[in-house]
């Protein structure tokens, strides 16, 4: 569709739909649980594969809106192209400036319409909180089988400032009365967090009832969530039986689809490692999808699994030479994959790997990062990320400062610009907004800093003019920012040629570290201590001196290194875990407990477990501490096979609901969580910081919390 189509149906049909969306068809009408047949291939069609990929992104958005306004013409009672225009005017606020003004008008002016009062409610959801549910309730009381309303109320309150959890649950099993062979994402996965077994259950019923129906190859992949429901419904030690299951409807969906493609071949892989199947009938799958579908983006998934099965990362963390090997190796590897799936890698999976090699040129660095840069204009949404990350590639190899320093005033104008188009969320919590506000303070500072250091490369005091005030305000209230914080009002210091002010703010930045600078990937990245001590050489420091000026103060507060107090209680639990032990936070009293939290498809986890390992074979046999590993998969099928492939020997606790439910937010993981011996939770660390010193730097964490009881 040309740009002219398009503003002709923003512009002059748009206004129609406000005032027709009820006379097109009978009010009556209402959407039904899932979209019409024409409207999910129209979206597919239009709207993925490799030729809407080639798209840049400013028209990849634009035949995104037009795609949806059309289908809102052509279908004005189906809810689908609403739902994904709200979606993407909330994910890009500056391409749907419009649209806020203009659904928020269809309650208006369709007062007696449960489509409209949805719409605009599910529009305002977030900047006018209460006038939404207000417009869903109506919706549902006025119509209470439509079930999207039901749906966007089991959502709304499931988090936020107006959370309520029996309100989320209720709206959630009307939702499944209506639609009880949903596969919609947001309901299984709050079906997925509230223990409710006899929902389950009902949706289990129906959905297999229905899958049992179905012929069309799209429509069965969603078997992967039934056996996802299946597994969560049985307790571990019955999960050989679902398998089993699997297993026949895998029998059954071979005979269905005689031509399968890529995607589907996938699909049974991952059904059959649910199954429980051999490693060599798993690999048998694999070749032959690798023979006859080379080029898919399934085929490079096998490929690079497989290389980073066979090349591990080295195991130590200083071992400089080791990973320069590694990198090179990879990096050889990747130039093959491009050849290999041309249509498949874009620069950008290059580029990190390059953010990290000391032998490239200058000249072969500057030109992969103009590369970079070009990619991310034509294919992303214009963000200060880019900017800042290729400046700190500029940075770490010591190249073209100037044009660093350039790329990083341009981060933070387009950095500010974001901020100021943020879409406002009335229903965060304080603490929500607290996190987001301090979020943005460590950004500022982390921003600044790098400014500071570009600034002080080039040579360009002046540079700094812009910045002086927020470096020189007041310290930050999170203990992780304030050695960043000293650092930054050092550099200034130092800029501005006041030496003996940077050598007191330099040993507060030091003084005020939360943990202490180790080797990552064969490298020491260390810029505050190694800027401390170059100044302190110039001034005439001796080394006796500075390592008693330099050494750290002792750590307070709510923050040890990159351990943070926890905020909640831990439930008293009840849990099985995979071999079918059951685990009872009461009978863990007089054990230190360490629950690492965690899944398969997350990749800093899969690094973290192999020094989980290693920490459970040396504490496994002590009755004063112990271990258990907090699985959060969707996919519990995929547990077990996981854990048998790697060997690892831990207690595995599926615990999807059980982390959703105590969190009540998304989940980052990896988390390790430490339980004192009286059953109080006491320390949370957030992330896995991949360095030698893991193991016994957990220990130690132990240790203390068994020696502060």
């Amino acid at each position: 569709m040309s740009r002219r189509s398009l503003r002709f149906l923003v512009n002059v049909l748009a206004p129609i739909l406000i005032v027709g969306i009820s006379s097109a068809q009978s009010p009556q009408v209402l959407p039904a649980c899932e979209p019409s047949p024409e409207i999910r291939k129209i979206v597919h069609d239009k709207l993925s594969g490799a030729e809407f990929d080639k798209l840049k992104f400013s028209e990849q958005t634009a035949l995104q809106r037009a795609v949806y306004e059309d289908l809102i013409v052509k279908y004005p009672r189906e809810v689908v192209p609403y739902n994904c225009l709200i979606r993407s005017a909330r994910e890009y606020p500056g391409e749907f400036p419009d649209l806020e003004e203009r659904f928020r008008k269809l309650a208006v002016q369709n007062p007696d319409d449960p489509l409209s009062l949805y719409v605009s409610g599910h529009m305002l959801f977030g900047t006018d909180t209460p006038k939404s549910l207000q417009l869903i309730e109506t919706a549902k009381s006025t119509a209470p089988q439509f079930p999207a309303p039901l749906l966007l109320l089991a959502n709304a309150y499931a988090y936020g400032k107006r959370m309520d959890r029996n309100k989320s649950l209720e709206n959630l099993a009307a939702y499944f009365a209506v639609c009880p062979a949903s596969t919609d994402s947001s309901a299984q996965r709050l079906l997925a967090e509230y223990e409710d077994l006899a929902l389950r259950q009902k949706v289990d019923t129906a959905l297999r009832a229905s899958l049992a129906k179905e012929t069309d190859p799209k429509r069965l992949r969603d078997y992967q969530i039934l056996w996802s429901l299946e597994f969560r419904m049985h307790p571990p030690q019955e999960h050989d039986s679902v398998r089993q299951r699997v297993t026949e409807d895998l029998k059954r969906l071979e005979s269905i689809n005689p031509k399968p493609d890529s995607e589907w071949t996938a699909f049974l892989i991952l059904g059959y490692r649910q199954a429980g199947a051999s490693t060599e009938t798993i690999t048998t799958m694999q070749d032959r999808l690798l023979r006859d579908f080379p080029h898919s983006m399934e085929a490079y998934d096998i490929v690079s699994d497989r290389w980073e099965m066979v090349n591990k990362n080295p195991a130590d963390q200083k071992d400089a030479v080791a990973w320069a090997n590694y990198r090179t190796a990879r990096e050889v590897a990747l130039k093959g994959w491009i050849r290999d799936f041309p249509d498949l890698i874009p620069i950008e999976e290059w580029f990190p790997i390059l953010m990290e090699d000391d032998s490239l040129s200058e000249k072969d660095g500057t030109a992969a990062l103009d590369d970079h840069l070009r990619y991310k204009a034509d294919h992303d949404a214009p963000h200060a990320w880019v900017q800042f990350q290729a400046a700190n590639f500029l940075l770490n190899h010591h190249w073209q400062p100037n044009r660093a320093l350039d790329l990083l005033e341009q981060c933070k104008a387009e950095s500010e610009k974001e901020r100021a188009s943020r879409r406002p969320d009335d229903n965060l919590t304080s603490r929500d907004a607290d996190t987001l506000k301090q979020q943005d303070i460590g950004w500022d500072i982390w921003l600044d800093g790098q400014i500071l250091k570009a600034a002080m490369l080039a040579r360009r005091p002046e540079a700094l003019t812009a910045i002086k005030g927020s470096v020189e305000g007041p310290a930050p209230a999170d203990e992780g920012w304030l050695s960043s914080y000293w650092g930054n009002r050092a550099r200034l210091s130092l800029m501005e040629g006041r030496k003996e002010d940077a050598v007191a703010y330099y040993q507060l930045a030091l003084q005020t570290r939360t943990e202490t600078p180790q080797y990552s990937r064969g490298k020491l990245q260390d810029d505050i201590g190694d800027e401390a001590r170059t100044l302190w050489k110039e001034m005439g420091g001796t080394l006796a001196a500075w390592s008693v000026w330099s050494r750290p103060a002792a750590a307070t507060g709510q923050k040890q290194g990159d351990w943070e107090k926890a905020k909640k209680e831990l439930p008293a639990f009840e849990i099985s875990d995979l071999s079918g032990k059951t685990w009872r936070l009461r009978e863990l009293n007089g054990k230190v407990l360490l629950i690492n939290v965690w899944a398969t498809w997350c990749g800093p986890c899969k690094a973290e477990l192999s020094e989980l390992q290693k920490l459970y074979e040396q504490v496994k046999g002590r009755s004063d501490i112990q271990l258990l590993a907090f699985d959060t998969d969707d996919d519990i099928g995929l547990v077990a096979p996981f854990l048998k492939d790697k060997g690892y020997t831990f207690p595995v606790v599926p615990a999807h609901s059980l982390v959703s439910n105590l969190l009540e937010e998304n989940v980052f993981i990896p988390q390790s969580w430490i339980v004192d011996a009286k059953g109080t939770w006491r320390w949370t660390q957030m992330g896995f910081a991949d360095r030698d010193s893991w193991v016994p730097e957990m220990i130690q964490k132990l240790e203390s919390a068994k020696a502060n009881d």
